[in-house]
């Protein structure tokens, strides 16, 4: 993959996230997208977590954030 592709393409930005098993989501900072997995930073407010490195099989999806999303994130 190049880094010009998805999920490349999103390194740096926040996401919605959710992993496999559950139909909750997360905003997060993607940190780094390798054949293995993803790395990121969990989002509260402005302050970022600590990275998180998870292989590909416990990701379910992503996109990037709609205004609703930021919204329902922010309420809880």
């Amino acid at each position: 993959m190049t880094e010009g592709r998805i999920p490349h393409a999103w390194v740096g930005q926040d996401v919605i996230l959710c992993r496999t098993g559950t139909d909750d989501w997360e905003l997060v900072s993607l940190r780094e997208v390798g054949e293995l997995g993803v790395a990121y930073s969990y989002k509260t407010g402005d302050v970022e977590g600590q990275p998180v490195f998870v292989p590909w099989s416990s990701v379910s999806w992503m996109r990037p954030p709609i205004p609703e999303d930021l919204e329902a994130s922010e309420a809880e």
